[in-house]
């Protein structure tokens, strides 16, 4: 029989009005029971943090079940199998999960589907040949495989045509730019930081990055954009897309990942200037990375590739610790954070 294990466990304590904050987490410690046959005990290694998260805690489900008061929450994770009862998995194996947020935790062996499954559901994930275990959270992560599903297979690329992706020093916006350089596109983005700005100029290679607070936002990107708009990848704000809608050339698509703006707000997303969408001939779809899951092994195999050859720079961020986890949430909605960001909970 395998013992017991503790369990450090960080539980949501209220529900924000408007954006996250440290103080509505706390820090508990849980006894795991001991591992039955067909279970197996997981040590968490890295946790993400994301913006759909925000409405996680709120009280009314929107993408996913809202996370409970007082109890065990989830997340995208990336650990490793410190017991096994199990037939398919055995000590030491890397899993990737739904349950982070947490030190360990008990899963019977489900096969993970992200969002779909169970929270405890794992899939083995393999390492070595230059992948590390948080590259399944980072490079290969979902915010990741929305970026990469959204240009390679939800959008059509054509190199020459201008493509405007918002909050491109996030992570779904870094792949998307890179990816559309990679096909030879004119790459506009946005980010609130002249850090951030230079770093999507000078490192990455896109063509304009703007300054998405300057009071004449929209004069700003209608320079960067002298032939109009082909394709934009939206993940900021309703503002952001209806500043966009007067540039978009005719029978142009426009994909929306999300609108972070909105989650620590009401929700609801006020668009302005939709005429356009009838005057142009518009298609506006909103993107899940879900719809193109079985493309994955191509996503895994060119992403890993163009990193190799230098043709995609992949920023990320490590905080170290799970007490800071609730301080690296709410780092994606103060501006403070910078590319993916990741918790290391365990080495």
């Amino acid at each position: 029989m395998v013992g017991s294990a503790l369990s450090r466990r960080l539980h949501l304590t209220a529900r924000p009005d408007g954006r996250p904050r440290p103080e509505d987490f706390e820090l508990v410690e849980a006894e795991l029971p001991a591992l039955l046959d067909g279970q197996v005990l997981i040590e968490n290694l890295f946790m993400s943090v994301d913006p759909y998260m925000r409405r996680c805690m709120d009280a009314v489900a929107k993408d996913l079940p809202p996370w409970p008061i007082g109890g065990p929450l989830n997340g995208p994770s990336i650990g490793r199998v410190a017991a096994s009862r199990h037939p398919d998995f055995r000590a030491g194996d890397i899993v990737e999960s739904m349950s982070g947020w947490q030190s360990h935790f008990i899963s019977d062996g489900e096969p993970f589907v992200p969002y779909l499954s169970s929270d405890t559901a794992i899939a083995r994930r393999a390492v070595g040949g230059g992948i590390a275990p948080q590259d399944h959270l980072g490079l290969l992560g979902i915010a990741s495989q929305t970026g990469y599903f959204a240009m390679r297979c939800a959008a059509t690329m054509r190199a020459g045509e201008t493509v405007v992706i918002s909050s491109g020093a996030g992570t779904v916006g870094m792949v998307a730019c890179q990816i559309a350089r990679i096909h030879g596109m004119r790459v506009v983005t946005s980010a609130g930081s002249e850090e951030k700005r230079r770093w999507l100029t000078e490192t990455i290679g896109v063509d304009a990055a703007l300054d998405y607070r300057v009071p004449d936002f929209a004069a700003s990107l209608r320079d960067a954009c002298p032939d109009g708009i082909d394709l934009l990848i939206e993940n900021a704000s309703p503002e952001h897309f209806s500043t966009c809608l007067p540039l978009m050339n005719l029978n142009a698509l426009m994909l929306i990942a999300g609108f972070i703006s909105i989650y620590s707000g009401d929700g609801k997303a006020r668009i302005d200037n939709f005429e356009y969408v009838l005057d142009r001939f518009l298609t506006i779809r909103c993107f899940a990375f879900m719809e193109h899951l079985d493309a994955f092994d191509t996503f895994v195999a060119e992403m890993t590739a163009w990193r190799r050859e230098g043709l995609l720079q992949f920023r990320e961020t490590i905080v170290d610790g799970l007490d800071r986890a609730p301080a690296a949430l709410c780092s994606l909605f103060d501006g403070t954070g910078s590319g993916k960001i990741l918790v290391r909970i365990a080495d």
